[in-house]
C-alpha cells in the first residue's frame, strides 16, 4: 500500500474510532443530565481554562493525544490537588508571618505606647492642665514635649523590683536604648505679601513642600548652632537617657529659640527593646505646624525583630517554615510556567497568561519576589548586624523598622491575594454547585470592569464636590483623599455622619443626590451584575457562550505583532464551539481538525483542507 494511502486510512480509522467514543460519551452525558438535571460547563468556558491543548482535546473529542501526552482524566478545571495545595500554602504563609513578628505582643505594646502618650499632662497657658489632644499651638507642643520627656525618663516605681529594673524602663517592661533625639524641620523665610501688607507682614513662612531648608546650621539666640542631619532628616539635637541632663538641654533649647515661626515639624524620637517578646520599636512623637494655624499630633510606633533566627525566638523553626513556604511557592511557579509552556501555540501561551486568574497569580509571584528581596536586604543590612544596644549614641532604627513593616505588608498582601486566587480552584472539584459558584464569581469580576469605569467617574465627581462643600467644616472632607475614604465607607454603609452632613451648607442637596445616585442606583447596578453573571454561567453550561476574553486579547496582540495563525485552533472552528454538546457533526469536525493539526504541527505548510477549514 502506498504510504500516502496508508496514512489516509490511518487517519480515517482514527476518526471513526473517535466518532464511536464521542457517541458513547454523548449517551453517558444524556443519562447524567436526565438523572441530576444539570449539564456540564460550556465549551468556551472550559476551553479557556484547560492547562494544555491535550486536555482541551480530551474534553472536545477524546482524541489520541490523550494517550500521547498523558492528559489528566478529569472533567473539572485545573487539577484536584491544587485547591488543598493552595490552602496549605496560605496556612504556611500565615505561620511564617506570625513567626516573623509576634503580632499579639506587638499589638499590646502599641496600645501601651498610645495610652502613655494620651495620658501625659502638661500646663497650658492660662487654661490649666491639658493632654496630647489639647495641643493647639507651638507653645503647647513645647510644654507637652517637656512633660512627655519627663515622664519617659522618670524611673518607674515597681514594688519589690531590683534597682536595675527601675531605671530606664519605659512602661516598666521596655528598656530604653541609646538616647533621645529632638528633630525639627524648618522652612526658609520668603516675601509673599501684597505690597501694601509688607510693612505689616514682612516675612512669610510657607509649607515644607516648597520652602524646606535641607542644609546648613541653625544659630540659636545664645550663638550655639544646631547642624542639619541628613541621616535624621532635620535639625537634630541628642539628649541622654538621664532625666536631669535631658531636661536641662531641653530648657537650653527653649531659651535659645529652637522653636520659632519657621518650625513646621517637630519630633521626639526614641527606641526601646522588649526581651520577653524579643522585639524592638522606634517611636516618633510628631507635631506638624501648618502655615495656616493648625497643629496636628501623632504617635507613630514601628516594630522590628533584630535577630529573627536566634534560638531565643525559635529561629530554627522559623527557618524551616520559610524553606517550606519557599519550596511550595517555587512548586506553584513551576506549574504556572509549565502550564504556559505546554500550550501548542504562542497565541495560546499569551492567552494563558492573560487569563484573569493567571494574571492575579503572576502578580502574587511578583509581590512575593519583592518581599523575598526586601527580606534578604534586611537580614544583610549592616546597621542591623552592627547595632549596639548599649551605645549612648542615637542609632536611628527608623529606616530598619520601616523596611521590616514593608516586608510584613507585602507578605500580608500576598496572603490575601492568594486566598482570592484559590476561588478559581473550586472549579476543579466535582461538585457542580461549587463549580457554578466559582464561575459566577469569575464572571462578576469580568463584569465589574465596565461598571468600575462608570462608577469611578461618578464617584470622583462626588469626592471633589464633597471636598469643596464640606472641607472647611469637617476634617474627614479636608482633601480629596480624605473625602474619598469617607464617601467610600458611606457607599457600603459602614460609617455614620450622614445626618450631621445634611445640616452643613449644601449638605441636603449633596446627600439627596449621593443617596439617589450612588447608594441606590449604582449599588443596585452591582446587584444586577451579579444576576447577569449567574445567567451567563447558566447559558455557558447550556452550550452557548462567547469567545473567552483572554483569547480575544491574545489574538489581537498576536495579529498586531505578526504572529502566525494557529492552524487547527478549536476555538476558531466555525460553529463547533457554540454547539459543542449537541452538534455531533461539529464535534466530529473539531476532532478531525485536532487530529490533523497534531499530525502536521511543526511542518512548514499545513494541509490545505485544514487551512481552508480554519
Amino acid at each position: 500500500m502506498p504510504p500516502a494511502r496508508g496514512a489516509a486510512v490511518s487517519r480515517s480509522a482514527k476518526l471513526k474510532h473517535h466518532q464511536k467514543q464521542q457517541s458513547q460519551s454523548e449517551a453517558q452525558h444524556v443519562q447524567r443530565k436526565s438523572k441530576d438535571g444539570d449539564g456540564t460547563l460550556g465549551f468556551h468556558q472550559r476551553a479557556s481554562r484547560f492547562r494544555t491543548y491535550p486536555e482541551l482535546l480530551q474534553y472536545s473529542g477524546k482524541s489520541c493525544m490523550e494517550n500521547r501526552h498523558g492528559a489528566e482524566k478529569h472533567s473539572g478545571v485545573g487539577y484536584p490537588w491544587e485547591l488543598p495545595a493552595h490552602i496549605l500554602f496560605v496556612v504556611l504563609l500565615y505561620f511564617m508571618v506570625t513567626k516573623t513578628i509576634p503580632l499579639g505582643q506587638v499589638a499590646a505594646a502599641k496600645r501601651g505606647v498610645d495610652r502613655f502618650a494620651a495620658t501625659v499632662q502638661f500646663s497650658r497657658t492660662h487654661t490649666g492642665e491639658g493632654t496630647l489632644g489639647d495641643v493647639s499651638n507651638v507653645h503647647d507642643s513645647i510644654m507637652y514635649s517637656r512633660a512627655f520627656l519627663t515622664a519617659l525618663l522618670t524611673p518607674q516605681p515597681v514594688v519589690d523590683a531590683p534597682e536595675w529594673q527601675q531605671k530606664l524602663f519605659f512602661l516598666e517592661v521596655n528598656r530604653l536604648v541609646n538616647s533621645v533625639v529632638l528633630v525639627q524641620r524648618r522652612v526658609k523665610p520668603t516675601d509673599c505679601s501684597y505690597d501694601d501688607m509688607r510693612p505689616l507682614y514682612k516675612q512669610c513662612y510657607e509649607s515644607l513642600d516648597s520652602q524646606e531648608k535641607t542644609s546648613g546650621v541653625m544659630t540659636l539666640l545664645d550663638d550655639s548652632v544646631v547642624p542639619y542631619s541628613e541621616r535624621l532628616g532635620g535639625f537634630a539635637v541628642e539628649v541622654p537617657l538621664d532625666k536631669d541632663a535631658a531636661l536641662g538641654r531641653f530648657d537650653e533649647l527653649r531659651k535659645g529659640g529652637f522653636w520659632d515661626s519657621a518650625t513646621r515639624e517637630f519630633a521626639v524620637r526614641f527606641a526601646f527593646h522588649n526581651s520577653p517578646g524579643h522585639y524592638s520599636a522606634n517611636v516618633n512623637l510628631v507635631f506638624e505646624y501648618s502655615p495656616y494655624g493648625q497643629v496636628k499630633s501623632d504617635v507613630d510606633s514601628a516594630f522590628l525583630r533584630f535577630k529573627p533566627y536566634s534560638a531565643e525566638v525559635g529561629g530554627g523553626e522559623f527557618l524551616v517554615i520559610q524553606v517550606l513556604t519557599l519550596g511550595v511557592l517555587l512548586g506553584f511557579f513551576s506549574v504556572y510556567c509549565w502550564s504556559v509552556a505546554k500550550q501548542p501555540h504562542p497565541r495560546w501561551m499569551l492567552a494563558r497568561v492573560l487569563r484573569p486568574w493567571q494574571l492575579l497569580e503572576l502578580l502574587n509571584y511578583i509581590l512575593a519576589a519583592v518581599a523575598i528581596i526586601m527580606w534578604l536586604n534586611y537580614v544583610n543590612n549592616p546597621q542591623r548586624n552592627n547595632f549596639d544596644f548599649s551605645s549612648p549614641d542615637f542609632q536611628d532604627i527608623g529606616p530598619l523598622s520601616e523596611d521590616f513593616s514593608a516586608i510584613v505588608f507585602f507578605l500580608a498582601v500576598v496572603l490575601l491575594l492568594w486566598t482570592i486566587r484559590a476561588i478559581d480552584f473550586f472549579a476543579s472539584i466535582g461538585n457542580k454547585r461549587l463549580q457554578r459558584t466559582s464561575n459566577i464569581i469569575e464572571e462578576v469580576l469580568k463584569g465589574l470592569v465596565p461598571f468600575l469605569a462608570i462608577f469611578g467617574v461618578i464617584f470622583v465627581g462626588f469626592v471633589l464636590v464633597a471636598h469643596i462643600l464640606f472641607g472647611v467644616h469637617e476634617d474627614r472632607f479636608n482633601g480629596p483623599e480624605a473625602s474619598a475614604y469617607t464617601l467610600l465607607v458611606w457607599f457600603v454603609a459602614l460609617s455614620d455622619g450622614h445626618r450631621s452632613t445634611i445640616d452643613l451648607p449644601g449638605g441636603g442637596f449633596f446627600m439627596f443626590l449621593f443617596i439617589l445616585v450612588a447608594m441606590v442606583l449604582l449599588f443596585n447596578m452591582f446587584i444586577a451584575i451579579v444576576m447577569a453573571a449567574h445567567d451567563q454561567v447558566v447559558e455557558d453550561e447550556d452550550g452557548g457562550g462567547e469567545m473567552p476574553v483572554n483569547h480575544v486579547m491574545a489574538d489581537a496582540i498576536c495579529d498586531r505583532l505578526g504572529v502566525g495563525k494557529f492552524v487547527g485552533d478549536p476555538l476558531h472552528t466555525s460553529g463547533a464551539h457554540k454547539h459543542a454538546k449537541t452538534d455531533k457533526l461539529g464535534l466530529q469536525r473539531l476532532v478531525e481538525m485536532a487530529i490533523e493539526a497534531d499530525q502536521y504541527r511543526g511542518q512548514p505548510q499545513p494541509p490545505s483542507a485544514v487551512a481552508n477549514a480554519v
